[in-house]
């Protein structure tokens, strides 16, 4: 009974505090924020029933979101369903082939390279927002003050408050910038309330092209979060996870996703993290988030029109702050410089994650070859 309470409980709180993430990686995508809410939902169900570990909470993503926003910016959201299914589709593929077991070999320097990356591209999406409702300079002022006031409210709800820290931000957000006169989601984009519609897709040779390198960098760059988080939580808690039925997972999230026409997405580290630090190790929890999760889009979508962007941009503050390893950008060794340098760029400049984790690793494994060479020599 205790742990039927800690995994309804944990699961509530996962819900709640996924809204303002949702609505904030779609914005970065320029969709619809109620994409991002139901991917939310599409990503935490499928996870919930067909997950590798129990305990894991998916949703919409920073790493997947910053890819499409690449697509929906050079050819247009009417693109995104489809993109988002062949990502689920080649995710599919890997499960079938048993492709997921090459991920254990990103070295983790690339993966410090990765997190950098994904870090700095939400951070300049959100220069955007500033601009919403042409403010004038003491607008901007205004706002760029309550997007300190937020930030700080959630870094210390995430560590002195047993309070969802993104809802902490939100909440000063929306007590400074109501009365302020500050934009909001409404400014933006409209939120519907109703259950999505499922979407007509865009097949065709030339769509599929368009759409494939984005999808091919949505599903490395989710598989490699997603499945990272597997391990690292199996390590935590001492039970074992499975990649490889947590590859089916998101798979299956993001073929429906798509389908319903929202932004997808893959496993979120700090909302998993925090599920299993309440207690929460069963499927009970996630599936109460996004039970939860929907019931919220259903009766309070209006509701969201009125918090402030000021808020979101907090929130997306603290994320960029917890998400990149800037730690690794401390280190003397040239080799690690090189791979989080040849990672970090490629990413940034290309858009696209899975290039900077591509090349990231062929520099690794060019230098860790290049350096066995000459010690042979040596001998």
């Amino acid at each position: 009974m205790k742990n039927i309470k800690t995994e309804i409980l944990s699961g509530s709180t996962i819900a709640i505090a996924l809204v303002p993430e949702a609505i904030s990686f779609a914005l970065l995508v320029g969709a619809a924020p109620q994409l991002g809410l139901w991917a939310a939902f599409f990503m935490a169900m499928s996870t919930s029933l067909f997950g590798g570990r129990p305990g894991l909470i998916s949703g919409a993503t920073g790493a997947t979101a910053v890819i499409m926003a690449g697509l929906v910016k050079s050819n247009g959201l009417e693109y995104l369903p489809l993109a988002v299914v062949v990502a689920g589709l080649i995710q599919g593929i890997v499960w079938l082939t048993g492709a997921w077991r090459v991920f254990r070999f990103i070295p983790s320097h690339v993966i410090s390279g990765f997190l950098i990356a994904l870090a700095v591209l939400i951070l300049l999406s959100q220069f955007n927002y500033l601009e919403v409702g042409s403010p004038d300079m003491l607008k901007k002022c205004l706002t760029l003050i309550v997007v300190g006031a937020s930030a700080i409210a959630m870094w210390v709800s995430s560590k002195r408050l047993k309070f969802p820290p993104a809802l902490s931000a939100i909440a000063i957000g929306t007590i400074l910038g109501i009365p302020l006169g500050l934009a909001t989601v409404g400014d933006l984009a409209k939120v519907s309330s109703g259950f999505p519609s499922l979407t007509s897709l865009r097949i065709d040779l030339s769509s599929i092209l368009i759409v494939l390198p984005y999808s091919l960098g949505m599903a490395i760059a989710g598989l490699t979060e997603s499945l990272l988080t597997v391990e690292s939580v199996s390590h935590t808690i001492g039970e074992k996870g499975s990649k490889k039925k947590e590859t089916l997972a998101q798979s299956i999230g993001n073929i429906v996703s798509g389908m319903f026409g929202t932004i997808g997405g893959c496993v979120l580290v700090g909302q998993t993290n925090l599920n299993i630090g309440a207690g929460a190790k069963g499927r009970l929890s996630s599936l109460t988030a996004a039970l939860l999760l929907a019931a919220i889009i259903l009766f309070f979508g209006k509701w969201i029109e009125l918090i402030p962007l000021a808020g979101l941009i907090g929130v997306m503050l603290i994320v960029v702050l917890e998400t990149g390893d800037w730690s690794k950008l401390k280190t003397k060794s040239m080799k690690i410089r090189i791979v989080l340098a040849v990672t970090v760029l490629s990413a940034i400049l290309t858009h696209n994650l899975a290039v900077g984790v591509v090349l990231g690793t062929i520099a690794y494994y060019l230098i860790k070859n290049k350096r066995q060479k000459k010690s042979i020599a040596a001998l």
